[in-house]
């Protein structure tokens, strides 16, 4: 089947006019003619790469170029390198969706400064980040940049060619797997392999729960040379977590400090440390690690193999951390952030954590704010089940020990208003107004007493 592109015309209208975009479909299911179409009014010109024949409702100005299904993903991408007009190529895969915003603009381009890539996938609470060279300068050298078989590893051009790297990434996004598709042993197979192979294989090994032969491999690798930044710390990050499962914990800590040390801007280390200074219970050491995880939580990572939980659980983490640790007003920030954070719809357990630290705290107008967020639906004129009645006499005996009468008062007169044959409602009126000096009722309520 014959390989090629169409030809290319000029198109220095695009707000990208120096940049070709590159769309490798790993499968038919990925092409999306919306989405093409959108990109092409940016790219000076963009090529889909897919196999078999070209869609029907293909853009004109999009070119296609067709590949062989048992191709490797670094040939492609290397010969369609040698066959763009433009000095630099960005190629992007299968669902993702880059965020032009964060291109570098054309006035900072330099052909040894490129600006690596940065792939975030959310799953649930937590954002994993993958680092990879996707925009690439094709004008230095008729020379491969990518290695591997679908492992495209651009390393050791960028070692051996001495290129900088810029502090600020390209950001994409995606919702599949980055590297489910890579076969380690088609991988190995090749005579030299990508030193990206030694991170995809070890953190396998990590999810198998196979630690020692995961920090192998993450050990083979910090021992070449010619790494790129975020990958090191990506096998620095591996490492720790493998000790860190084994529980040899003063080592991983170790590491986790390294890590730091060369790059604040990351989650796992700081994820690494507050776990294992939980299963410590050493709760101080846990809420100041996780306040500095926190932190930086809004910042883009600068390591490969990375992962941050959401804001929501992490203000969860740190208002139950900050109880463990007796930092009772941080935990009440948390809890009002996380409030904040969820716009009011949060779960009745957090609520009913916020409430009882809120008594403990003297506060009475947020207490009796949270209170009515809980049980509002269970007073009167509503039906309230026998669970509901314990737990509002509860709090009611807890707002009563902080001599909060008042309130405790107008909720038992309700109470009692709606049910009269309620005795036990009865006596608890009587004693709310005789210690908010209300003795005229008291004694009438009493007298009534059979």
């Amino acid at each position: 089947m014959e390989s090629g592109l169409k030809s290319i015309a000029n198109r220095e209208s695009k707000s990208l006019n120096w940049l070709t975009g590159v769309l490798y479909l790993s499968d038919a299911k990925f092409y999306n003619a919306e989405k093409v179409r959108q990109w092409d009014t940016y790219f000076s010109e963009l090529i889909v790469v897919g196999i078999g024949e070209e869609p029907k409702n293909l853009a004109d100005n999009v070119h296609w170029y067709e590949y062989e299904a048992e191709t490797s993903r670094s040939e492609v991408w290397n010969t369609i390198n040698k066959q763009v007009s433009n000095s630099w190529v960005l190629f992007l895969e299968d669902d993702e969706v880059p965020r032009f915003s964060s291109f570098p603009d054309a006035q900072s381009l330099e052909s040894m400064l490129w600006t690596p890539a940065i792939i975030n996938i959310q799953w649930q609470s937590t954002t994993h980040h993958f680092y990879q060279m996707r925009l690439v300068n094709v004008s230095i050298e008729e020379e491969d940049i990518f290695r591997g078989y679908h492992l495209t590893d651009a390393t050791e051009f960028v070692r051996s060619k001495e290129i900088d790297l810029s502090s600020t990434p390209i950001i994409i996004e995606r919702k599949s797997s980055v590297y489910s598709h890579i076969d380690i042993d088609q991988e190995l197979s090749l005579q030299k392999q990508a030193p990206k192979l030694y991170l995809v294989q070890g953190n396998r090994y990590l999810q198998e729960k196979k630690y020692v032969r995961a920090a192998a491999q993450f050990r083979q690798l910090l021992k070449k040379q010619k790494l790129l930044p975020f990958d090191r710390l990506a096998a620095v990050n591996g490492l720790a977590s493998c000790l860190a499962e084994q529980h040899k914990w003063e080592k991983a800590l170790s590491l986790t400090k390294q890590s730091i040390k060369a790059e604040s801007l990351q989650g796992l280390p700081y994820l690494i440390q507050f776990r294992i200074h939980e299963l410590r219970k050493d709760w101080q050491k846990a809420f100041e690690v996780l306040n500095q995880y926190y932190d930086r939580l809004s910042l883009f990572s600068s390591a490969s193999f990375d992962r941050k939980i959401d804001e929501e659980k992490s203000l969860i983490n740190l208002a139950n951390i900050a109880l463990k640790a007796g930092h009772r007003a941080k935990a009440t920030d948390y809890f009002d952030r996380l409030f904040s954070f969820k716009r009011g719809n949060t779960d009745k357990a957090m609520l009913e954590k916020a409430l009882l630290l809120s008594i403990e705290l003297n506060d009475l107008d947020r207490s009796v704010y949270l209170f009515e967020r809980i049980f509002n639906d269970q007073l009167p004129p509503n039906q309230m089940d026998a669970e509901s009645r314990e737990q509002i006499d509860e709090v009611m005996t807890m707002f009563m020990k902080k001599d909060w009468y008042d309130y405790v008062s107008n909720i038992y007169k309700k109470l009692y208003d709606a049910h009269p044959e309620d005795q036990e409602y009865k006596r608890k009126l009587i004693v709310t107004l005789t210690k908010t000096n209300r003795l005229d009722q008291a004694k009438k309520m009493v007298a009534n007493i059979v």
